[in-house]
């Protein structure tokens, strides 16, 4: 018969052998704080975002206090000061490379594995945003895409068929020159498509031009590639073809405020409009414009690019841990918690904003927004892309949107502006990533 050793015996051996092997004790839990800081950049409702850290707070036992909004001037000051928050939230990507190479923030890949955060419950596309060399910056917490909206009365007026929106730049081009009215003064007083109307979109035109102004991983500039510049000749037509810049910019000078009755969209006055998901939440077309009979698609494709069909471009929110965080072990219990599907849902079916969390987009109250489920389906698209970001981020999108300007108003030929930028441009990118 084999000997068995007593259990009290095979408990010393054991321990006898892990400390020879320098196996000692498991290190201790991180003390638990009693408050923890969240800095949040956007928040138009700081009652509601207190209310819902709280939850954390209450369940732990800690005292939650966040900030918001936040400025962004203050930001990097408080990244690189003695007592930055525990986890801070970002309205964008844009600046969060350029953090890392500072050393102002940590990976998150020990907090990720330590916290259980569930990397296979996020979109794909959001989350690979928050990725540099095998590196988890950020995580996505909830984002936005873009998706072309049109006016189905319009469509009717013109003798279009208001249920088959343009599938193609193209075919866009052709329903906007058809939709377009000039009044005898030479006004416009109806555009078809604006395409820098709320805001500029180059990102995503260079995108359906299978491009960018960087490379895959934000290692090379690509500014001035064909793909960027047939992006901005493609947005000139809208400006300066058949019309001129001064005509398109006195209709846009009548809409009114982002969020007022006059707003172009709103108004009648353009036929189509590149905008978020938050317009089918209750706090924009539904209450500004109620009866407003319109459809959502994904943005049309280059004709040569047709495998991007039904995709978009995704950007948004991205939670981050300060390196100087105090305790980064409960800045990963916090930042777990956020990433839940519950609470990912309830603060982002709130904000109407898209949820990160596969499982959260089940949640019925997203549901209940009448075409929420186009951004969704496009966010999940295979071909859907994020924005791809670097050190420079900041400073380059400032120079872009000074060549839109100049290739919409001035109907400039783009290719020697954007080689200007290339130029400019390129070393500081390459010694940014040096650092």
């Amino acid at each position: 018969m084999k000997k068995l050793f007593p259990l009290f015996s095979i408990l010393i051996i054991a321990a006898t052998l892990l400390a020879a092997c320098g196996g000692g004790a498991a290190p201790a839990a991180a003390e638990k704080p009693e408050k923890m800081t969240v800095w949040i950049q956007w928040g138009d409702n700081p009652a509601q975002l207190q209310e819902l850290f709280n939850k954390f707070g209450e369940a732990n036992g800690i005292k939650v206090e966040v900030t918001a909004p936040l400025e962004a001037d203050k930001i990097q000051t408080a990244l690189n000061s003695s007592n930055p928050p525990d986890v801070l939230i970002l309205s964008g990507g844009d600046d969060v490379k350029s953090y890392a190479s500072k050393g102002f923030i940590s990976p998150l890949n020990d907090v990720i594995k330590s916290a259980n955060i569930d990397l296979t419950d996020f979109y794909a596309a959001p989350l690979q945003a928050c990725v540099q060399n095998g590196d988890y910056l950020c995580l996505p917490w909830g984002n936005d895409i873009y998706a072309l909206f049109w006016n189905k009365d319009m469509f009717k007026a013109a003798g279009l068929d208001p249920e088959k929106p343009p599938q193609t730049l193209d075919e866009l081009v052709a329903m906007s020159k058809a939709l377009t009215k000039i009044d005898a003064e030479g006004n416009i007083t109806q555009a078809g498509f604006i395409p820098d109307f709320s805001w500029g979109h180059i990102d995503l035109y260079g995108q359906r031009f299978n491009g960018f102004w960087y490379n895959q991983d934000g290692t090379e500039l690509t500014v001035n590639s064909d793909a960027m510049v047939n992006a901005f000749k493609w947005e000139q037509q809208f400006y300066c073809d058949g019309i001129t810049p001064e005509q398109m910019l006195n209709l846009v000078a009548t809409g009114g405020d982002y969020m007022a009755a006059e707003q172009l969209f709103y108004a009648g006055k353009t036929a189509f409009q590149v905008d978020g998901e938050w317009q089918v939440g209750p706090n924009f077309i539904p209450a500004i414009v109620p009866g407003l009979n319109y459809g959502i698609t994904a943005f049309p494709v280059d004709s040569n690019n047709a495998d991007k069909a039904g995709s978009g471009m995704v950007q948004g929110t991205v939670a981050l841990v300060p390196a100087k965080a105090a305790n980064k072990e409960w800045s990963g219990k916090l930042l777990a918690w956020m990433m839940s599907p519950e609470i990912v849902a309830e603060e982002f079916s709130y904000n109407a904003n898209l949820p990160t969390s596969k499982k959260a987009a089940e949640d019925p109250r997203f549901a209940e927004m009448k075409g929420f489920d186009n951004f969704i389906n496009i966010m999940a698209n295979p071909a859907t892309t994020f924005v791809i970001t670097s050190p420079i981020q900041t400073e380059l999108i400032t120079e872009m949107t000074l060549v839109e300007e100049k290739v919409l108003r001035e109907c400039a030929d783009p290719k020697p502006l954007l080689d200007e930028v290339q130029v400019k441009f390129a070393p500081l990118l390459a010694e940014s990533l040096k650092k």
